[in-house]
């Protein structure tokens, strides 16, 4: 262990989109364009090599893998996107360039020689996806037509991918509830869908988890359908991008059936009691826009998906399975890992941790010392 670390606020400037949309309210953000980062690093550390973590949305800047990473010896910079605090705008395509700021920043103005992307839950898609781009440039825009720089993008030479799911959209087609009927009414819903329902047994019927399955690829179609009315009916509108709630999308079968996707995870979701959670605020995609649907939410029309863009990520790619998590499962990583351009891709299962690490103080330095030793081998020594 390198003992005490060191904790270096990041400010780094960006070019924010030119197309005069206003996508974020603060005035700060909106005149002064900057990104912010916590780099993280042990005493006397080398500039060999620096981790990178982000996520599309959330805060990472607090991450708990960062005291761990730099008391095992490695510097580590968590970073956050233009979206943090500002989720119902995000564009995947905008946060892979923040992303891709970053990058160029450990590189450029602090001289780091590697730097491995490492992608944590939701962050995974978003470091596959910016990766796939920097080794394999294809988008020059949003699938509603903003531009965007990927380009020239600085590839990593490294990819983590650590209890990490396959994509935004992948999630919400899972998790959404289709026993919905009305987007604009919560509570009028189908209860032959009604996962929650007390009467219903387990295992559950697999049939009837097809039905399920099929009823949430429309409820999907049917807010691509509203969203792609709206841009049409904005097109002479410049800047208007409307928004909307999304309700019930805590709705897995796999949450109240832990034989469907097998693992060590007990039932349940990673907010509690899933049926409860299905009728809070906290969800995913509880308030979007069109244009943030159709990047981030919509398996009809998302590019950010880890299981496409893994295909062109030919760098040294890890996949860190947490058997024990109730939000990303076993299946996807094996998927994830199976989708790998990486012809050493390895697959690491670590039996029963959940996917905070909550209670399981062992966990930590359990996972870093796993990865640890996989750097040295593939990237320090390659």
């Amino acid at each position: 262990m390198a003992g005490a670390v060191e904790e270096h606020f990041q400010r780094m400037p960006y070019r924010p989109a030119q197309d005069g949309k206003v996508e974020i309210h603060s005035g700060l953000s909106r005149h002064y364009p900057t990104l912010h980062g916590n780099l993280v690093t042990p005493q006397g550390f080398s500039r060999d090599l620096v981790v990178l973590m982000a996520h599309p949305a959330s805060n990472f800047l607090s991450h708990f893998l960062l005291d761990a990473f730099a008391s095992a010896g490695i510097p580590i910079m968590a970073m956050n996107t233009r979206y943090s605090s500002n989720e119902p705008a995000l564009l995947m395509e905008r946060a892979a360039e923040d992303l891709g700021t970053g990058v160029r920043w450990l590189k450029e103005h602090h001289g780091f020689r590697h730097v491995v992307l490492l992608g944590f839950s939701g962050g995974g898609p978003l470091v596959s996806f910016y990766q796939g781009q920097a080794e394999n440039p294809t988008i020059t825009q949003t699938p509603t037509g903003e531009a965007v720089a990927l380009r020239d993008s600085i590839p990593a030479d490294g990819v983590m991918l650590v209890g990490a799911h396959a994509g935004r959209a992948r999630v919400l087609l899972n998790w959404i509830d289709p026993a919905v009927v009305d987007e604009s009414d919560p509570y009028r819903t189908d209860p032959a869908l009604d996962l929650y329902d007390p009467a219903r047994t387990l295992p559950l019927d697999r049939e009837w988890v097809r039905e399920y399955r099929a009823a949430q690829h429309r409820r999907i179609e049917r807010i691509d359908a509203w969203a792609l009315e709206q841009l049409e009916l904005s097109k002479d509108r410049p800047g208007a991008d409307p928004g909307r709630v999304v309700h019930r999308t805590i709705a897995d079968p796999r949450f109240v059936d832990p034989t469907l996707d097998p693992s060590d995870r007990k039932p349940g979701s990673m907010y509690g009691d899933p049926s409860v959670a299905n009728q809070g605020a906290g969800g995913l995609a509880r308030f979007v826009t069109a244009r943030s649907w159709l990047s981030s939410w919509s398996v009809n029309h998302s590019r950010a998906d880890a299981l496409t863009d893994l295909t062109s990520v030919k760098a040294p790619t890890v996949v860190m399975c947490l058997r024990g998590d109730q939000a990303a499962f076993v299946s996807d990583s094996r998927e994830m890992h199976a989708a790998s351009a990486d012809p050493g891709a390895e697959l690491i299962e670590m039996a029963d941790l959940n996917h905070y690490l909550v209670d399981q103080p062992e966990g930590i330095p359990t996972i870093v010392r796993r990865l640890r030793a996989w750097l040295d081998e593939r990237v320090l020594n390659s």
